[in-house]
């Protein structure tokens, strides 16, 4: 996970012929995607800028973008896979925009973990498994947990203290 960057949508592939995007939402926000800001693509370990030209949402998660610079079907597909992302500013810029108990993946890394009130360990990560996300959790001896990301295994409520808390199903952390 990036320090400096904020991922916020996944490209899917093309979606016309005139370089149209078809994206995948990981943002709630919708202003993010605003004619004239400015999101970025990592290529290998650098962000490339681009301006964002047209948006439309098509249905829940998917949307279609125009950025400027991708101007064709080529170029659209050549960008299939990667991930557009705002900086960590501009995120923070928008932190009113999210509602009251809501917050930042990025607010969860680095939490305590706590189990059965017991400090257990902390988060290193989040990582997209097949059903959701995981969160990655690196327990007092040094072995990594994936812990599902779901409200009835972990309790956000204390995030702002940098602490949540979790109760896994029986045996998931055997």
């Amino acid at each position: 996970m990036s320090d400096s960057h904020i991922r916020i949508a996944r490209i899917a592939g093309a979606h016309g012929l005139k370089g149209r995007l078809k994206i995948v939402l990981i943002s709630d926000i919708a202003e993010r995607f605003s004619p004239g800001n400015q999101v970025y693509i990592k290529k290998e370990s650098l962000y490339a800028a681009y301006t964002i030209r047209e948006f439309q949402t098509v249905d829940g998660k998917t949307a279609l973008l125009y950025l400027a610079g991708i101007e064709d079907r080529d170029s659209a597909l050549a960008m299939r896979g990667s991930e557009l992302f705002i900086t960590r500013e501009e995120a923070e810029r928008t932190r009113d925009l999210l509602d009251g108990d809501s917050f930042y993946y990025y607010d969860i890394i680095d939490c305590d973990v706590y189990r059965n009130g017991r400090h257990f360990g902390r988060v290193t990560n989040i990582v997209s498994g097949g059903a959701g996300e995981l969160l990655v959790i690196l327990d007092s001896d040094g072995r990594e947990h994936l812990v599902p990301f779901v409200g009835a295994m972990v309790d956000t409520k204390e995030i702002k203290e940098g602490r949540i808390d979790i109760d896994p199903v029986e045996g998931l952390l055997d």
